[in-house]
């Protein structure tokens, strides 16, 4: 019984230390009450300095999760009242920075500058050039200077680092992530502790020049909070790919580990975090960042769960519990000031306007780490392209596919040869999976899906191509073999390193004998020019003899067919349906990437070509974006219906790329894309008794087949899976859910007004 007893008190004492169980209603509440109170009791008109416009970017990520007007519009009466402007010196030669100052000459100095991360997010929402006129200025003129020791305290870390990045995604240009690496450079110099990864507050501060009462470190808990958070912020807009970014990624886990070390008990830190007998009692600013940026390397997979959930659950405990008053006032905010000051009073009563800001972000992402809704989608989204992928690789591996596939045709299909189906089958599929099957492996269910899809396509692969094999393709039978040849051909392309360079030497060989036999196939003057041009640029790219007059040819054609906004004409005449999304913005990117990657060099500069061409997929994925109406449907349009989500591709490609142009998010592309694939597959029986898929676009359709229609054919609707490329923690999976522009439009939201985009990159042949 004494045992008994000693089990049931531990028990109870395990359960009475767990932290409370938040719903996200719980959240939500927390975060209307807190921003209507501090928007109720304080006015927009106010200046464009630091402190409030710490509480805006607070403001601007509550808008994001709720969409709710009021919020938005009273950071856009502050923007206006401000002129879209921080400091408004107009003369470069006088703009300071090397001290503080609060006059309007210091326009380089960075409280001065944490304004246009405000302003670059409203213009995201509405693009009016006023809005971010001065930001481009400014931060242009910064970018280009030689000078590098901008943020020479730490707060400026959080103040203009996220500008650089946000500047980065409205331009395109690099030379905004070069000076962001070389200013940190410069900062890390001076502030930066090398033992713990966490930063002084600036020179003044460093350890052993300066010191606490007691002789530590003095660490300012909101100093190293502006970190954190900024190096979150900045590592959600930097390309995965900047050659730079581990640097950053580096970092930011490296200062997470020293923050977590020095939390105390109640859940918050201290001022001073390495002696907390420095300035003792709980401090609400420091906290807000520290939970915001540790839940934010959580949600997106830098940071490992079961290390860092339970600090951040302490945090937003704290948070939640202690420094949230019953009016909606956050208390325990230390003063403005740069250090922990002993005998300085923090009490309930100690509110402030970047307390509040930092307790939004912490609550939003709170919010997002409660709801993980990306993670649902994925796994909805592998389900799916499981279903449409095992019948097919599993028996192909096998060399079964022809012996056991159910294939259908159209009512109204050709003479040609029937085999072509195999082929279609194998080749649209795989296009489509082939970014998914690229990520490394891991032992998730997920992952493990992944490595059996490999390895039964590595062996679908290797039979098609082998004679001796039942399911050898078919081909050179018909013209239609080039146009399949061409989606085999992309797949590769598309993920070259796992499923090109696996193949053993004699199945490459046969992929390149086949691969240029197929030109004895004089394509039609229409997209398929393109089809040609994909095969010649694999030759290219893996080193085999290929026909440089193919590709050029195809890529000048494509040139002329281009008629504006991102729409091009399916050979002399422009027919409105949807092949600039199954063919011309896809396989004229491939081609000339993989004419890049070859090095090969030609009269036509294909990085120019291919920067031209991927601005205009940014325009065609925004208008596509804006065909998806709120019920989770698009227009009809045009011959090829049955290729069903293909005709979203250049959507979900600039997602896989990582470019989707700054009026698109992560979280609201995806959103949109799943809430197709519901409508679409959810209800509607678009698989037949065999587990293949049928001809129709929403279920059973095979009137509105086209005469060269297979169920073959159908597969090209994989090419909307590709951000499954993406990993589980890239914020194309990891943001939350948010409404795309039809719910925005149809709802009385605000949204961005749609307008033309011109050609702006000229190219000439270079000789």
């Amino acid at each position: 019984m004494k045992r008994q007893l000693l089990i049931l008190a531990a028990l109870l004492g395990v359960l009475t230390s767990q932290a409370k169980l938040w719903t996200t209603s719980e959240v939500e509440n927390i975060i209307r009450k807190v921003n209507t109170h501090w928007q109720a009791n304080n006015p927009a008109e106010v200046r464009a300095f630091w402190d409030n416009a710490a509480y805006h970017t607070g403001n601007m990520e509550v808008f994001k999760l709720l969409q709710d007007r009021q919020m938005l519009d009273y950071s856009i009466r502050w923007a206006e009242h401000n002129e879209w402007k921080g400091a408004t010196e107009t003369d470069p030669a006088k703009w300071k920075y090397k001290q503080y100052g609060e006059g309007q000459d210091y326009v380089l100095f960075g409280d001065w500058q944490i304004c246009f991360q405000t302003y670059i997010d409203l213009y995201n929402l509405d693009p009016q050039k006023k809005k971010v006129a001065r930001a481009k200025q400014v931060m242009g003129y910064e970018a280009d200077s030689k000078a590098c020791d901008y943020w020479w305290w730490a707060d400026a870390l959080y103040m203009v680092m996220p500008v650089m990045t946000k500047m980065y995604r409205l331009t395109g240009e690099e030379k905004y992530l070069d000076k962001l690496y070389d200013n940190l450079r410069y900062s890390d110099s001076i502030m930066l502790d090398s033992e713990t990864g966490l930063y002084f507050r600036d020179g003044k501060y460093v350890f052993p020049k300066h010191k606490t009462a007691s002789g530590k470190k003095d660490f300012w808990a909101r100093g190293d909070g502006w970190v954190l958070a900024g190096l979150a912020k900045v590592l959600q807009d930097m390309p995965a790919d900047y050659r730079h970014q581990p640097f950053f990624v580096k970092k930011y886990v490296n200062l997470a580990n020293g923050i977590k070390a020095l939390q105390q008990p109640e859940g918050h830190w201290t001022r001073s975090m390495m002696d907390p007998q420095q300035a003792p009692g709980f401090e609400t600013s420091g906290t807000a960042f520290f939970c915001y940026g540790l839940l934010w390397g959580i949600n997106n997979g830098y940071l490992p769960r079961d290390i860092f959930e339970p600090v951040a659950e302490k945090a937003w405990d704290y948070l939640a519990g202690t420094a949230l008053q019953a009016d909606g006032r956050v208390g325990y905010v230390q003063p403005i000031g740069e250090r922990a000051i002993p005998g300085q009073t923090v009490d309930a009563n100690s509110q402030a306007n970047f307390g509040t800001g930092a307790f939004l972000l912490a609550a939003c992402e709170y919010y997002r780490y409660l709801q993980a809704a990306g993670q649902k989608d994925r796994r909805y989204w592998c389900s799916l392209a499981w279903k449409m992928a095992q019948p097919v690789l599993e028996n192909m591996a096998k060399g079964e596919l022809k012996k056991n596939m159910q294939t259908e045709f159209s009512p109204s299909f050709d003479n040609r040869d029937r085999s072509v189906v195999y082929m279609e089958t194998f080749g649209r599929l795989m296009d489509g999976i082939a970014p998914w099957l690229a990520l490394p492996d891991d032992d998730t269910e997920e992952g493990q899906q992944r490595r059996q899809l490999r390895t039964w396509a590595l062996a679908a692969y290797k039979n098609a191509v082998d004679p001796a094999s039942p399911d050898y393709l078919c081909w050179g039978k018909s013209g239609q073999n080039l146009v399949d040849a061409a989606f085999l051909a992309e797949s590769f392309l598309r993920a070259w390193d796992v499923l090109w360079m696996p193949l053993d030497e004699e199945t490459k060989q046969r992929y390149i004998h086949e691969f240029q036999a197929l030109r004895r196939i004089d394509p039609p003057y229409t997209n398929w020019l393109l089809f040609s041009s994909t095969i010649e640029s694999l030759l290219a790219k893996a080193g085999a003899q290929f026909d440089e007059f193919r590709v050029n040819t195809a890529c000048r054609k494509v040139e002329e067919w281009y008629v504006g906004d991102g729409w091009y004409a399916d050979g002399q005449a422009f027919a409105f349906d949807y092949y600039s999304s199954y063919v011309f913005h896809a396989m004229y990117l491939e081609t000339l990437q993989a004419m890049i990657d070859a090095k090969h060099n030609s009269r036509i500069d294909y990085k120019k070509y291919y920067d031209r061409a991927l601005k205009r997929a940014q325009k065609h994925a925004i208008i596509l974006e804006r065909f998806i109406s709120p019920e989770g449907t698009f227009p009809v349009i045009g011959r090829s219906a049955t290729y069903r989500l293909a005709a979203l591709q250049p959507l979900a490609l600039m997602a896989w790329y990582q470019k989707l142009p700054s009026e698109l998010s992560n979280g609201q592309v995806r959103a949109a894309l799943t809430s197709v694939m519901h409508r679409m597959f959810d209800v509607q029986d678009n698989f037949n008794e065999g587990g293949y898929l049928t001809i129709g676009f929403c279920g059973r359709q095979p009137d509105i087949a086209d005469w060269y229609t297979n169920n073959g054919s159908l597969y090209m609707t994989s090419l909307a899976f590709m951000p499954l490329g993406l990993p589980a923690s890239h914020p194309f999976w990891t943001e939350a859910a948010q409404p795309w522009t039809q719910v925005r439009a149809w709802g009385g939201q605000p949204f961005p007004k749609d307008h033309r985009w011109a050609d702006d990159i000229q190219t000439r042949d270079k000789w």
